[in-house]
């Protein structure tokens, strides 16, 4: 590693981020100078449990802390829809949308508005000049390597290219390293990229964030009528998530989403 970068853990808080932590605790890890989680103010209530009563611990065991930063402080409006100087508009939510009459799948922006060019600004305010910036992003999602944008920035895959780990042998780590709790996957809770099984947990386990993302969709909804979050191409609220068989079965989380 370059000596003369600062390391900087963007935290997801879920469960990579769970089993970089423990890492860090036992040494298999070097502690990073400083570690953030960028709360969008959407992130699912299932995530928080695990980042303070896991997460915060193992690092403060070692001496680091990790700082929660807003995206709303730094700059970042959180309304899904962007509209550019010449009034067009964008939704920044990677949807689903039957604008064509068929269904198709809608851009992701909303990871680099509301997480990542936050991240990059609070590295800014804190004094950082060059950072080798930490994802945890495990071995069997290695699809979601990007490559960095900014000069003074180097991205780095410690799940990848240091410590090779998949998602179970990450929930593995962190039961054996003594949470017995819930691992969420941690997501804002109306991203379109949830499975159908997540809706469903969410719908019965998290009944606020469900509705929430229901009234979300229903607004966006009367800026673009195409507009859904479920690739049914059917409102949230009246999706049926037993009966669901869509081109968009397999789908996931294939960005750079810090989550």
């Amino acid at each position: 590693m370059r000596d003369d970068l600062t390391d900087v853990w963007a935290c997801g808080g879920g469960t990579q981020s769970g089993a970089i932590a423990a890492l860090i605790k036992a040494g298999r890890l070097p502690r990073p100078d400083f570690a953030f989680m960028t709360d969008t103010g959407r992130e699912r209530s299932a995530t928080w449990p695990f980042v303070h009563e896991f997460i915060r611990p193992c690092l403060a065991s070692v001496g680091v802390e990790l700082t929660i930063i807003k995206s709303e402080d730094y700059g970042a409006s959180l309304d899904v829809v962007y509209i550019s100087e010449t009034g067009a508009q964008t939704v920044l939510l990677p949807g689903y949308t039957n604008q064509s009459g068929e269904p198709g799948k809608l851009s992701p922006f909303c990871s680099g508005k509301w997480k990542r060019d936050v991240g990059e600004r609070w590295m800014r305010s804190v004094g950082i000049e060059k950072a080798r910036n930490w994802i945890g992003i495990s071995r069997d999602e290695a699809r979601r390597i990007r490559a960095q944008h900014r000069n003074w920035l180097e991205l780095w895959y410690p799940l990848i290219f240091s410590v090779p780990m998949t998602r179970p042998r990450c929930v593995e780590l962190i039961r054996n390293s003594g949470w017995h709790g819930p691992i969420p996957h941690s997501a804002c809770y109306m991203c379109p990229n949830h499975s159908d099984s997540e809706w469903i947990d969410m719908q019965m386990n998290q009944p606020e964030d469900f509705n929430a993302a229901c009234a979300l969709e229903a607004q966006t909804r009367l800026l673009d009528p195409h507009f859904y979050l479920h690739p049914s191409c059917v409102p949230l609220a009246s999706v049926d998530f037993h009966a669901q068989t869509t081109m968009f079965a397999d789908r996931g989380c294939t960005t750079g989403c810090f989550t």
